[in-house]
């Protein structure tokens, strides 16, 4: 308890905030999950999404040096991993990040479900009660005003050619995170099945189902992109759209 006397009380503390790359998530419709959740399967799916990103900011391939905090909220995650000024190491931070965040993406997209983001250069301050910062603000504003789709917008600079292999740009020139760069082996079956499998569910919900469409033509514009893949292309035909929404 605060003894509060005469004198006003002031902050014992004096926090600033810092330069970060922030990434903010969330995750379509788990809302919605979340209240229906009578049998708690979704609430063992969350923690096992959540454990995935927790283990993701460990490094993985990259060096472990490459601190990443993480901060989970009911169905939204927060990463953020700081830039000091001209930092020498920004390329290979924002690598990490991007590849952190591409990992969660595809590893709860295997699960049938879609994400939604922003990926900002900003002002922020954490500890273990509070998030906080200008650069929190605006990705959270991105993801919910300006993201629409199930996109992970971004709005930093990346240097080339980084820019070339990371990012996307949509029909609004939007840049995007492109999530697919990181799919390993036959994970682009896996992927056609679901999106096939999440149109085939929601099919009587307009809404949903655009998200579902961008998601689709996103998908093949990218694997079937390059010539290489002619082999063993995957593609999401109309006839494939069609029967799943029968």
């Amino acid at each position: 308890m605060v003894i509060r006397t005469g004198l006003a009380r002031f902050p014992s503390t004096n926090y600033k905030t810092s330069n970060y790359c922030i990434a903010y998530l969330d995750i379509l419709g788990a809302k919605q999950m979340i209240c229906n959740d009578k049998d708690f399967d979704f609430l063992n799916h969350l923690n096992m999404f959540m454990e995935d990103a927790i283990q993701e900011t460990g490094g993985g391939i990259f060096p472990k040096k490459e601190k990443i905090f993480v901060k989970i909220f009911s169905d939204n995650i927060l990463l953020a991993i700081e830039l000091k000024e001209n930092d020498e190491g920004k390329d290979h931070k924002m690598a990490v990040l991007f590849n952190t965040v591409a990992n969660i993406y595809n590893e709860i997209l295997r699960y049938g479900y879609l994400l939604r983001g922003a990926i900002v250069e900003g002002e922020f301050f954490y500890n273990d009660v509070i998030v906080y910062g200008k650069g929190l603000v605006e990705a959270v504003q991105l993801e919910e005003k300006v993201a629409d789709v199930p996109r992970i917008l971004v709005r930093t600079k990346v240097s080339e050619p980084d820019s070339y292999y990371y990012l996307m740009q949509d029909k609004d020139n939007e840049l995007f995170l492109n999530i697919f760069h990181l799919c390993d082996t036959f994970d682009d079956v896996a992927c056609k099945y679901n999106l096939l499998e999440m149109l085939r569910k929601h099919k009587s919900d307009e809404k949903i189902k655009t998200k579902i469409m961008w998601m689709i033509n996103y998908f093949n514009s990218w694997f079937t992109k390059y010539e290489y893949r002619l082999l063993n292309q995957q593609k999401i035909t109309d006839e494939d759209i069609a029967k799943a929404l029968e």
